[in-house]
């Protein structure tokens, strides 16, 4: 009797358990309260995922790059069930509906998370706690956040992405890529907020802000390296005048020993009037695709030129069109993304129109165009993603394997695949927007975009020449270095600002080409790992709260401390964490933690070296791809050992996402004074570096690299 008692209740329990629970390849989907609740695995985070209409599912969204789903194990502790992975548990009550999220250790990091729906919406919510990064600038410029937002507009973008100091990282998905999730912060609750009656919450364990990055591009994809000369100096105007002028910029740069690698042209180059006045209905016989030939008579031979002297031609595109028949053509097969009203902007999620717009952009690149600035697009959210998938469809047919770089004046998640870059919009020329850069490129970096750039020296007006500078020398640690004006104002270029401005120009711009080697290794390091090249001291520093919020001055890596003048008068704090400092310039040491007080000259920027580095430094040259048979400096800052990956490649291939580079790992031992380099990959180019000199403050020590090898102090 006792058996069929206990046979009868394990049928019971056994059936209660597969009413509650269906087993699906990629997780389970829960009954609780009325509704069914999918825990999904992925190879980098779990998956909430809510339907009140149907059942639930992973959202198809262009932000997810990776559906791969992950191995895991059903937990069945009833009313509890839930899926553990490697990388944590999450759980859910059936009776309840309640939620929460562990760590590996089993630590609970979200407990008591709820779920709700209205006739239009969904919300996500559990008891907030901790600090919150990420999300993008559009809501504020702080690094630690109280909500996001859910657009893009001129230099800002909203993200539906978070770290928590707590040590967990989340990212939302809705069923309309257009219309993002965001999530706020009040009344102790941190709550997701979904403009449908279905939703997916992506969570992840993240212990540290580099975890959260790495999930992060694990689930939305990595971000692909631009080409290298892209990590150089990029000068752009809007007021180019002609071919004569051209030619003479070109000439003076390279006379005056100023780097450069490439020129960006703004409206002049396709057209002979901006299409700011154009009426809806277009303008008869506007240039949209075609070179303007006061610039460019022989486009062809004259970038070929251009590209025998080390520049490259990047060309601004806008996202619509100005010619009447064109846009007849667009309207007619409905390729415009708001047709209803005034705009004139293109719909690039539409397949066929972004056929028709590669056909149409094919001639400027079989005639030499490198890249693309890519201006306005702030329609809707994913303008940017779409129209560069058809400028990287595009290059791939035109150039196949070689990368791909836009700069674009916003971002949503993903758009890193592309090798892409965001500037910060249309800034004035003033102190102030130099001290808000690095706030928006820090964000950036936090948000998952890695190649973050500014208008050096503003866009709107002109500035003072201490200002130009000391936001040249700000750009020598940004991801990438472009200086854009606009008409009407004095150029960015260097030799326009007297002698002594142009003096101190050239020095940031020498040493921006003496850090390439780290810089493009930094490079490498975001692909593989998610790590940003420009990074805030919280990253580094996350148990010293003078950091938490710090934004006037950056690591680059994670091995030199950049605090550029973002003020006038030459003089600024610097605060160095808990660590052994290295003054970059003149070698002194400094022990921190310590707020130091420094006074420079025009030409002085004041930057750090961290213990343990080993920082590589390339020769001065004038563009990137110039050879020099100088050796490599492998510069050593003792106090800690210390260890480095220096990447090299072809530079303009995605021959490295399959292995093809050299890697030379350097390491430090600090006790015997050694530094050892070992050396892997396939990568064998011209371009490689043949000789190193080990430089040890006044000591050094000359070698051969290519193979595995030793020096000592």
């Amino acid at each position: 009797m006792k058996k069929l008692v206990f046979l009868l209740l394990t049928a019971l329990q056994s059936a209660t358990m597969y009413a509650q629970v269906t087993r699906v390849p990629n997780g389970i989907i829960v009954t609780a309260r009325g509704h069914q609740v999918g825990l999904f695995a992925t190879n980098a985070a779990f998956c909430l995922s809510l339907n009140d209409s149907a059942a639930p599912r992973a959202l198809k969204s262009i932000f997810i790059e990776n559906h791969t789903s992950s191995s895991y194990t059903l937990v069945s502790k009833p009313p509890l069930y839930g899926i553990q992975t490697a990388y944590g548990t999450l759980m859910i009550n059936a009776n309840t509906g309640s939620w929460s999220l562990y760590d590996p250790a089993n630590k609970a990091l979200i407990q008591d998370g709820t779920y709700a729906f209205t006739d239009s919406s969904t919300t996500i919510a559990y008891p907030a706690a901790g600090t919150y990064y990420g999300s993008g600038n559009i809501i504020s410029k702080s690094l630690e956040k109280e909500q996001s937002g859910s657009a893009v507009s001129n230099g800002l973008a909203g993200i539906p992405y978070l770290w928590n100091t707590g040590g967990y990282s989340a990212f939302g998905v809705s069923v309309n890529d257009d219309a993002p999730a965001t999530w706020n912060n009040a009344n102790q609750q941190l709550s997701w907020q979904y403009r449908a009656k279905a939703a997916n919450l992506y969570l992840w364990p993240a212990s540290t802000i580099y975890a959260g990055a790495n999930g992060y591009v694990k689930l939305t994809g990595k971000p692909k390296l631009p080409p290298r000369w892209a990590f150089g100096y990029l000068q752009s105007q809007w007021g180019w005048e002609d071919s004569t002028y051209i030619a003479n910029v070109l000439s003076k740069f390279r006379s005056h020993k100023l780097p450069v690698d490439a020129f960006i042209f703004d409206f002049e180059w396709y057209t002979t009037t901006p299409d700011y006045t154009v009426a809806k209905a277009g303008k008869e016989g506007y240039s949209d695709f075609n070179f303007n030939p006061t610039l460019f008579p022989h486009p062809a031979k004259q970038i070929a030129d251009f590209k025998k002297a080390g520049v490259k031609f990047i060309g601004i595109r806008k996202p619509r069109l100005g010619n009447n028949l064109l846009l007849d053509t667009a309207r007619q097969n409905g390729w415009l993304s708001h047709p209803e009203s005034e705009s004139r902007d293109l719909n690039f999620s539409n397949a066929k129109l972004r056929q028709w717009f590669e056909n149409k952009t094919k001639p400027m690149l079989q005639a030499g165009v490198d890249a693309w600035w890519d201006d306005e697009g702030e329609s809707y959210y994913t303008c940017y993603y779409w129209w560069n998938t058809a400028q990287f469809h595009l290059l791939n047919e035109v150039r196949p394997n070689y990368r791909h770089f836009t700069i674009n004046r916003a971002f949503s998640p993903g758009n890193q695949r592309f090798g892409y870059c965001t500037w910060n919009g249309d800034i004035q020329s003033s102190w102030e927007s130099l001290a808000d850069v690095p706030k928006d490129l820090l964000n950036f970096s936090l948000a998952g975009m890695y190649y973050g750039a500014c208008d050096i020296g503003g866009f709107h007006g002109t500035p003072e020449k201490e200002t130009l500078v000391r936001w040249f020398q700000a750009g020598v640690f940004f991801p990438i270095m472009r200086a854009h004006s606009d008409l009407g104002t004095t150029a960015r270029f260097p030799f326009l600002w007297g002698e002594d401005g142009e003096a101190a120009m050239r020095k940031a711009l020498e040493l921006r080409y003496q850090l390439l080697p780290y810089t493009y290794s930094l490079g490498h390091e975001a692909y593989n790992t998610g790590a940003p090249i420009m990074r805030p001291l919280v990253m580094e520093y996350p148990a010293d709260t003078t950091t938490a919020n710090m934004t006037d001055e950056w690591l680059l890596g994670k091995g030199i401390l950049a605090a550029p003048l973002l003020n006038a008068g030459g003089k600024r704090s610097v605060y160095l964490p808990e660590d052994t400092w290295y003054d970059f310039f003149s070698g002194e040491a400094i022990r921190g933690p310590k707020t130091i007080a420094v006074r420079k000259q025009l030409d002085e920027i004041p930057v750090y070296v961290r213990a343990g580095t080993i920082l590589p430094l390339g020769p001065v040259v004038q563009y990137t791809e110039q050879t020099s048979t100088t050796p490599l400096e492998i510069h050593i800052y003792p106090g800690k050992n210390g260890s480095f990956k220096m990447v090299e490649d072809d530079g303009t291939s995605y021959n490295y996402t399959k292995g093809n580079t050299r890697t030379t790992t350097f390491a430090w031992d600090d006790a015997t004074k050694t530094l050892s380099w070992k050396v892997s990959g396939t990568y064998s180019g011209k371009n490689t570096y043949k000789a190193i000199k080990a430089v040890l403050g006044k000591a050094e020590k000359s070698a051969v690299i290519g193979k595995d090898g030793r020096v000592s102090f």
